[in-house]
């Protein structure tokens, strides 16, 4: 079975040349809970304990970094990643837009232009 969040977050820990069991105490876990979490015996913790774990591994807010481990911890215990579910709830349009893209089965390729020109700021000239 795959163990991205586990792998990524090894991967950053021993990249920082942090032991697991520091590490562990550092994010306020078990160490034998975390060794479970890294190796995907254990899905990952909550949102609070993943931000414990991003702050640890030293990754900077909104960086790619930050947002892969939110995504790779969605994933793997089957929900929304918790900035985006924070969007939706905060911004009453995001469902009708997302409804929108759903009903009108709009392609990947296009969600991905509509991407690019958000980043782009091509949609400010409208």
């Amino acid at each position: 079975m795959k163990n991205a969040f586990g792998d990524f977050i090894r991967e950053k820990r021993l990249a920082l040349g942090l032991s697991m069991r520091s590490f562990a105490r550092e994010v306020g876990m078990q160490p034998s809970n975390y060794c479970n979490v890294e190796n995907g015996v254990l899905p990952p913790p909550s949102a609070e304990g993943v931000e414990r774990i991003a702050v640890a591994l030293r990754l900077e807010p909104a960086s790619s970094e930050r947002v892969r481990l939110l995504d790779l911890a969605a994933e793997a215990r089957r929900e929304v990643p918790a900035d985006i579910a924070k969007i939706v709830r905060e911004n009453e349009l995001i469902p009708a837009l997302l409804r929108t893209v759903e009903s009108e089965h709009v392609s990947e390729e296009k969600l991905r232009g509509i991407i690019e020109d958000l980043r782009h700021g091509r949609h400010k000239g409208a």
